[in-house]
């Protein structure tokens, strides 16, 4: 019996709304599309799914759910939510089911949750949603599978929901989506597990951080919100890894080891709302990673930690850990902290590649980022990584207050010059709870999200500016920001080589340029050289 579905993920975006608009009025939409998609057989695809009509002759959306399992799809590599929840419940004796990919999966859901003769909770993780959108659309397909389930939304969208909007805005969104429960803590997971055992006890008013409606109609019924609290990280429960069933792991899990961060970038919020820095122990961790690979075929994990490598004592441990097992890594990075005897240890413990977060490579622009960093830091750093053979991918932000088409020039020159294997390329997002709201008069700062301009730049200005970067630079690799270190360590699970992904992701790069400069045809030389390399 089975207490709780969870729903990690699912294929987020509508690849066939932007294929439905016209090609000829690119002009009106060319920034929702470029340079992430693809233009081929009259539709927009993903890169992987270029990749999976070259490779497999069909697109994933074509195949039916025990094919999908076996294309690539970016949200076919495992996220952690599903699983940490899992392992966490499991600790309380309450039995999860993790569907990965509702999109891939929803055959397998539908079976689990039919053979239940008490119908399970279904939990959706809004973790990668920005909007209500696919939250209506999964609803509406399990509402359509089964009238009477109850679905309880938990993760990273509502929680920013309810610190921005209040948690009583909720009761529109929930009646109009029909979904029964929202836990709200960006912790969540004591208050989860409390919710599936009051369900027993029918006293939900005990479980802290939920906003609910009560009935089956969502229409005459009652909306309530229980007490809100914070609740600390769940970083070191007893791991119960090996016990969950997983049948959509190849050969890489994502792991943390720690919650929050240290630092107080002027365009992150992450800090605040995490409230502080926390980590687990290395001991600890150590036992998590000797029962993740104890008997399964996992080698490979992802270390989800936005900054992994701080303290510096604390990493140069866990290298040395590392180094102890079998596995190979990846995970995000400081470079500034790199050093010739951290490099050294990452390389001796199975480091793969690294994430980057450069954000700029002008020392004025990485001043107002409050990133605490300095170029010359950044390209000794990068040195040493190219040195013991760690690939690194590197992520910019374009047209933070301060930038000017210089400071652009100076992000251009540093990709060219510093060996970096991969970067990606990002507008600025404005957001009124991050620390650069609170000097918007300083820099001329109005508008919101992706639209927005202050002293030195616009957002229309940036988004060009980004495209010349894209279609400019030669000695380095683009890959889509959204999807950014997960690609890589996807298509290493999936048993393409590093050097494989440079030379196909180059070759989808080039057609996008094609694309960007109006060829849109099926047969041009781009696409001849990706079908060869994937022949």
């Amino acid at each position: 019996m089975i207490d709780i579905i969870i729903i990690t993920q699912s294929d987020s975006v509508d690849y066939e709304k932007y294929s439905k608009l016209p090609i000829e009025r690119i002009e009106l939409y060319r920034e929702l599309v470029y340079p992430r998609m693809v233009h081929f057989d009259n539709a927009f695809h993903s890169h992987l799914d270029i990749i999976n009509y070259f490779k497999s002759g069909i697109f994933f959306n074509q195949a039916d759910y025990a094919e999908r399992r076996k294309l690539l799809n970016i949200w076919n590599l495992p996220g952690l939510s599903g699983i940490h929840l899992a392992n966490y419940l499991a600790n309380y004796g309450i039995k999860a089911a993790v569907i990965n990919n509702i999109d891939a999966e929803w055959d397998v859901f539908i079976e689990r949750y039919a053979k239940n003769t008490i119908p399970p909770l279904v939990g959706i993780s809004t973790t990668f949603y920005l909007s209500y959108a696919e939250i209506r659309r999964i609803s509406q397909k399990l509402r359509k599978f089964g009238p009477e389930m109850e679905i309880v939304l938990g993760g990273a969208f509502v929680n920013e929901q309810a610190m921005n909007n209040g948690v009583g805005k909720f009761e529109k969104s929930m009646r109009k989506n029909k979904i029964n429960y929202v836990l709200h803590a960006f912790n969540s997971e004591k208050d989860l597990k409390d919710l599936i055992l009051a369900r027993k006890s029918g006293d939900l008013d005990q479980v802290n951080n939920l906003a609910y409606v009560e009935g089956k109609n969502f229409v005459d019924c009652s909306f309530n919100i229980t007490e809100t609290v914070w609740n600390p990280p769940v970083l070191e429960a007893p791991p119960f890894w090996n016990t969950i069933d997983t049948p959509f792991v190849n050969r890489t899990l994502p792991m943390r080891t720690s919650s929050g961060c240290p630092f107080s970038c002027a365009f992150c919020s992450y800090p605040e709302v995490a409230k502080g820095f926390h980590t687990m122990t290395c001991a600890d961790l150590e036992k998590n990673i000797q029962n993740l690979l104890h008997g399964s075929k996992v080698n490979k994990i992802i270390f989800i930690d936005d900054t992994i490598n701080v303290p510096i004592a604390r990493f140069k441990e866990l290298c040395k850990m590392f180094a102890k097992y079998d596995f190979e890594w990846f995970s995000f990075l400081r470079v500034q902290f790199v050093d010739q005897e951290i490099a050294q240890l990452m390389k001796e413990s199975g480091c793969k590649a690294v994430y980057l977060g450069i954000e700029s490579a002008s020392d004025s622009v990485l001043k107002n980022m409050n990133k605490k960093a300095t170029v010359s830091q950044y390209r000794k750093g990068i040195e040493l990584l190219s040195r013991y053979d760690i690939k690194s991918m590197a992520a910019f932000i374009i047209g933070f207050p301060g930038e000017t088409e210089s400071t652009v020039k100076e992000n251009i020159h540093f990709i060219e010059t510093t060996g970096l294997d991969f970067y990606t390329l990002k507008e600025f997002y404005y957001m009124s709870h991050t620390p650069i709201y609170k000097n918007r008069e300083t820099y001329g700062l109005s508008g919101s999200g992706n639209k927005w301009r202050h002293n030195t730049m616009d957002s229309n200005t940036a988004y060009q500016l980004k495209i010349d970067m894209f279609k400019g630079i030669k000695n380095s690799v683009f890959i889509d920001p959204d999807t950014s270190l997960w690609y890589l360590a996807y298509l290493y699970d999936q048993g393409y080589s590093l050097d494989s992904i440079t030379e196909i992701q180059a070759a989808i790069n080039n057609i996008t340029i094609d694309q960007i400069n109006g060829d849109y045809k099926d047969d041009t030389p781009s696409f001849a050289r990706l079908a060869k390399l994937l022949q």
